[in-house]
């Protein structure tokens, strides 16, 4: 068949027929509470951008090129559907449906904006939690343990706890970070999506929004310890715990924003000087 009569909802009708195990699979961990719902929120905001952006001309394929890559994805997913677990599998799906979509409504091969939204709209929180969880709290711990050491605390860094005086003080798995590394994610890429970030600039937002958690997630933890080891000598209220993650959390959120703000006015201004030449 003529490349010229192959359009991107021809394609993306066969990609959402083709994965319909996944589509089942998401709706029954949608409805066993095995992992949090926030996938929900990831996937209508993906598909709010995908709507309100303006379709641009051309969005058909035009050529085999545009059809390379989602093909080349689902040629995949048939391949290793019986060697990948249900998560890797629904990975592979959505990303060949983020690649017709940004073809078709973007012109772009790949959205990476879209792109990942729609792997956040999938129920990973419980795998990352697995995975990332106790990694992430040694992380936090190694860097947290400095900077109480510079206020004259005699802190050590054993595992996924800080040691002072003999005394472990854990850092939980709440408090992993993964939480926040989640919403910093869904923060920046819905904001490339707004901006209308190409890829190279979607990647340094990702790269500044992850330094801005790893920050973040370790003011946390060394003002956690204050609270939970008693070296504050102060009468502090039941939600002290809870008020410092959402303060530390509001803040990287918002930190997460004005870099991508700056992302975007460099942005603006390469375009000014562009049009200037």
């Amino acid at each position: 068949m003529p490349s010229r009569l192959i359009r991107a909802e021809t394609l993306l009708a066969v990609e959402l027929l083709a994965f319909w195990p996944v589509w089942r699979w998401y709706v029954h961990r949608l409805n066993d509470q095995s992992d949090e719902a926030w996938g929900i929120v990831a996937l209508v905001t993906a598909l709010m951008f995908i709507f309100w952006h303006k379709r641009e001309n051309g969005s058909a394929f035009s050529a085999p090129l545009r059809l390379m890559l989602p093909a080349t994805l689902l040629l995949c997913y048939s391949l290793s559907y019986h060697f990948l677990s249900p998560l890797p599998r629904a990975a592979i799906a959505v990303t060949a449906i983020a690649a017709t979509v940004s073809a078709m409504r973007f012109g772009r091969r790949l959205h990476i904006g879209i792109w990942g939204l729609l792997l956040l709209a999938l129920p990973v929180v419980a795998s990352l939690q697995f995975y990332l969880g106790f990694p992430m709290r040694a992380v936090v711990a190694r860097l947290a343990a400095p900077m109480l050491q510079i206020n004259g605390f005699a802190v050590t860094a054993v595992g996924a706890s800080l040691n002072w005086n003999g005394d472990p003080i854990l850092i939980d798995a709440p408090c992993s970070g993964v939480k926040m590394l989640w919403t910093g994610f869904y923060l920046t890429c819905a904001l490339a999506c707004y901006y209308k970030f190409d890829a190279r600039r979607t990647a340094l937002a990702c790269v500044a929004a992850l330094a801005a958690i790893v920050i973040g997630n370790t003011f946390r933890a060394a003002a956690l310890f204050y609270v939970e080891s008693g070296a504050v000598n102060l009468p502090l209220p039941d939600w002290t715990h809870e008020g410092v993650g959402v303060v530390v959390f509001a803040a990287t959120a918002i930190a997460i924003a004005w870099m991508a703000m700056k992302i975007n006015q460099t942005k603006n201004a390469g375009e000014k000087n562009k049009n200037r030449l």
